[in-house]
């Protein structure tokens, strides 16, 4: 059995797990999430209807024109009253300066000003998520890191070609990234390091799956990067990538070293034993379906078994 370790901050949520069975086992459990919105249905009341009938002339009554076009018997009106008058155009001023619509020098150095701030200001909030993370110490029996984080919106175009069939530049777009702690070095080869990451490749795929389907289930969108071929699992083909040494994992709290023959992804705390994995969706970080992880449970690692 094993306790949950968890930090929450304003722009991620850090939870350690026992395995990536209980955060499968925990999504199931909390599947059938709902919003509990009311759905009021909104009446509009017709005003009550008046026994006095209302003519359009009061003195004709019933036998008055219905057009007033046509005043005659029999839908006859004059030639004048046909024809809508001309309407007088404006003269165009030519020759005016486009000077209250163009935009200033000093305008541009506004924006440019208010823009640096607020990338000043989020570089900050993340600095200080990771001094948070940085405090966090696992326990010896969890082995599974899962954060979920909003992704910056400065490098979210780096990711509308890796999923064409979702535009990432609006709403919500969460990274939520799960590190598998492993027995050895995932930087140098060898037959149990091979037969290792060859074990965590599925049970990764497989909890994606899981959780993606949750996801979907509760109205959201939800896709994860293959390890295998750096592309996304559930959406259409594309030609771009991201695998684990991908520079955007740096974002994310990961460094990429650089090793001469070959670039290997190395966690903050576990170092180079490690097995990373990446999920995308639109549900925010500190909805109620991810944000339950904080939440206070024990598992037991027989029930998380019995999941496979």
């Amino acid at each position: 059995m094993a306790t949950r370790l968890v930090c929450r901050s304003r722009s991620r949520l850090v939870a350690y797990l026992p395995s990536l069975q209980a955060a499968v086992h925990h999504m199931r459990a909390f599947s059938s999430y709902d919003e509990r919105r009311q759905n009021t249905r909104h009446m509009e009341e017709l005003p009550e209807a008046d026994s006095k009938t209302i003519w359009p002339d009061a003195i004709l009554g019933p036998f008055g024109p219905t057009d007033k076009r046509f005043p005659l018997p029999g839908l006859v009106g004059a030639r004048h009253q046909l024809v809508a008058p001309k309407q007088q155009e404006l003269p165009f001023a030519k020759g005016l300066s486009d000077i209250l619509s163009k935009e200033l020098p000093q305008d541009r150095q506004a924006k440019v000003i208010v823009q640096a701030a607020a990338n000043a200001q989020q570089m900050s909030e993340a600095e200080e998520d990771d001094v948070l993370l940085d405090d966090l110490s696992p326990s010896t029996l969890d082995t599974l890191e899962y954060v979920a984080q909003d992704c910056p919106e400065l490098i979210r175009k780096d990711f509308m070609d890796l999923f064409p069939g979702f535009d990432v530049s609006r709403g919500r777009f969460t990274v939520i990234t799960i590190s598998q702690k492993t027995d050895n070095d995932m930087s140098a080869w060898s037959v149990d390091m091979e037969s290792e990451r060859e074990e965590l490749l599925e049970q990764f795929v497989t909890a994606a799956q899981e959780i993606c389907s949750f996801l979907q289930e509760a109205g959201f969108w939800a896709d994860f990067i293959d390890p295998c071929s750096g592309r996304p699992f559930l959406g259409p083909y594309t030609n771009s990538t991201m695998f684990e040494t991908d520079e955007r994992y740096r974002h994310f709290g990961f460094t990429i070293d650089d090793l001469g023959c070959c670039k290997v992804i190395s966690h903050h705390i576990w170092g180079t034993h490690a097995y990373v994995g990446c999920l995308f969706t639109n549900a925010a970080y500190n909805h109620p379906i991810i944000q339950e992880l904080t939440e206070p449970r024990t598992y037991d690692e027989e029930e998380c078994d019995q999941e496979d």
